[in-house]
């Protein structure tokens, strides 16, 4: 396994991980392409890991990104992570945070605020693994595929 900062030849290849979650872990309803995910690989304020295996195809990614444009909110970011569903419950997805959250520091975040369907325990507990402790859930707050979905709010503060 190999864990570098994402290129822009990678973006389709996270918008592919992505896409596969649609309607069971996150709010997005349609499809994301390469160029979505280009603003986010290029920012410098958003550091952005992909997980490759040895054939350098890559199976995960996380990244941060600012949680508003609002300058009060300067320390604070969004992080999130997806892994291939052949790779989840692997213990992968692990050794992505270990790269991300100290680049996350050194570019000055100090709060991390992570947003997980409720019913998504696995993550929630590999949110606690890093820190991450709950805050909050929105119940209800979105409808994906007619149903009404809970997210729990997880932050890290350093």
């Amino acid at each position: 396994m190999n864990i570098r900062f994402a290129k822009p030849a990678d973006a389709q290849a996270i918008a592919d991980i992505f896409n596969q979650y649609l309607g069971i872990a996150t709010m997005m309803l349609e499809p994301l392409s390469a160029t979505d995910y280009q603003p986010i690989i290029e920012a410098v304020n958003s550091p952005c890991v992909v997980m490759c295996n040895d054939a350098e195809i890559v199976i995960g990614f996380a990244y941060v990104k600012p949680y508003s444009n609002r300058g009060g909110y300067i320390l604070a970011g969004e992080i999130t992570i997806f892994m291939a569903p052949e790779t989840v419950g692997k213990r992968l997805g692990g050794h992505l945070y270990d790269e991300l959250l100290p680049e996350a520091y050194a570019l000055g975040y100090r709060h991390l605020t992570a947003k997980i369907w409720a019913n998504n325990g696995s993550s929630i507990r590999f949110h606690e693994g890093f820190g991450f402790r709950m805050v909050g859930t929105q119940v209800a707050i979105g409808l994906v595929g007619g149903k009404r979905i809970d997210t729990v709010i997880m932050e890290r503060v350093w």
